[in-house]
């Protein structure tokens, strides 16, 4: 269902970028928004495995439940759902909170191919199925060194992505779930990027890259509503977004090693043509104590709302685009980070990690996960 937050991929994510040999992951997160608003439990396995020093394979699965209620428009007057259509009066509209739980699966496999020269192609493809909203994604990255030292290289990424989504129609331009019947929409979503990494001492790393990204068909949200014609006669209406998006990222990291202690820092630029421009500045640091490795951080993030979004109950009229979802207004947020990992053995490691996200909206997230790896 397309009303959540879609961040189970963060504990998919989060096993995945821990593995450097041949291992198994297996992780558990959870995810709980403030006034019982998202709830996500999130079991995941990763497995990575070298083919002699040329080929590594990793693939993984992940399946998450999510259940809770986002906040959305109704019409109260006479018990009507938050999806049905007619006018109402002006104490009749509320926004409250719409229930939902679905659940979801998503698995992909990757594969890096290493050449003569050392040079690096990696191919991946992935996987995700839900109630109403299916997605498969093919993704290639190559990597070339410019020097025989292999401190300074160059990237290209290419991602492809198509999406079905299953909207339930009581004609072709007004949805209803009451109706029982369906329809069934399609979008797009293609990636380009170019990269550059350079070693500077022996002890640090930048890396820099620049991204494109364009989205086209059916970007709309069918389960969230906005109110028209509030000075006239008020109506619950479909939220309606443009059929196509084409924005640009810059972003840029610095990695710096010391005894025991190492550092990251990153920056990313966002703008696209829905007009939302976002910031975000990632910190972590961490500490090696023995066996025990200590990692903490911070992330800012900063957005500008999208041309068509309001979240006033009396601003839309005849607009074409409009929507009221929090995602697309304006706001900032911060994430405070911590991580733990216990060499048990020599084979096991156990992880944990917390995230605190508070956002000016007054939304705010807790995210832990914890688990195992195994290296074989």
């Amino acid at each position: 269902m397309q009303l959540k937050y879609k961040l189970s991929v963060v504990a998919f994510v989060a096993i995945s970028s821990l593995q450097a040999e041949d291992s198994v992951s297996v992780s558990f997160m959870t995810y709980n928004e403030n006034d019982d608003r998202v709830d996500i439990v999130a079991p995941a396995v990763s497995i990575n495995k070298d083919f002699g020093t040329d080929y590594t394979l990793t693939a993984g699965i992940v399946s998450d439940t999510v259940t809770g209620a986002s906040p959305n428009f109704v019409d109260i007057s006479s018990g009507a759902s938050a999806y049905s259509r007619g006018n109402t009066t002006k104490a009749n509209i509320k926004e409250e909170n719409t229930q939902f739980k679905e659940n979801r699966k998503a698995i992909n496999i990757g594969l890096t191919t290493r050449f003569d020269n050392r040079d690096e192609l990696q191919t991946g493809l992935s996987y995700s199925t839900e109630s109403d909203f299916y997605s498969r994604e093919v993704n290639g990255n190559y990597m070339h060194y410019l020097d025989k030292n292999h401190n300074r290289s160059l990237s290209f990424g290419l991602s492809a992505q198509k999406n079905q989504i299953l909207v339930y129609c009581k004609n072709n331009s007004e949805c209803d779930t009451n109706t029982g019947a369906s329809e069934q929409f399609n979008s797009s979503n293609y990636k380009a990027s170019i990269g550059f990494s350079q070693v500077l001492d022996k002890s640090s790393l930048i890396q820099s890259s620049l991204s494109f990204v364009s989205e086209s068909g059916y970007l709309t949200n069918p389960y969230l509503n906005i109110v028209r014609n509030y000075h006239t006669t008020p109506q619950i209406a479909n939220e309606n977004r443009p059929d196509s998006r084409v924005g640009y990222g810059v972003y840029t990291k610095y990695l710096k090693a010391f005894d025991k202690f190492s550092t990251n820092i990153s920056y990313k630029y966002y703008k696209d043509d829905w007009e939302l421009d976002s910031h975000t500045i990632d910190t972590n640091g961490y500490y090696e104590m023995g066996d025990l490795t200590f990692g903490t951080g911070v992330r800012y993030y900063r957005q500008t709302k999208a041309k068509f979004y309001s979240g006033d109950v009396d601003y839309f009229t005849d607009e074409r685009y409009a929507s009221s979802d929090e995602r697309l207004s304006d706001f900032d947020a911060m994430t405070y980070k911590v991580m733990l990992d216990y060499k048990l053995t020599k084979s096991i490691n156990l992880n944990f990690k917390a995230d605190y996200y508070t956002q000016s909206t007054e939304m705010s997230a807790t995210s832990l996960m914890s688990g195992f790896k195994y290296k074989f």
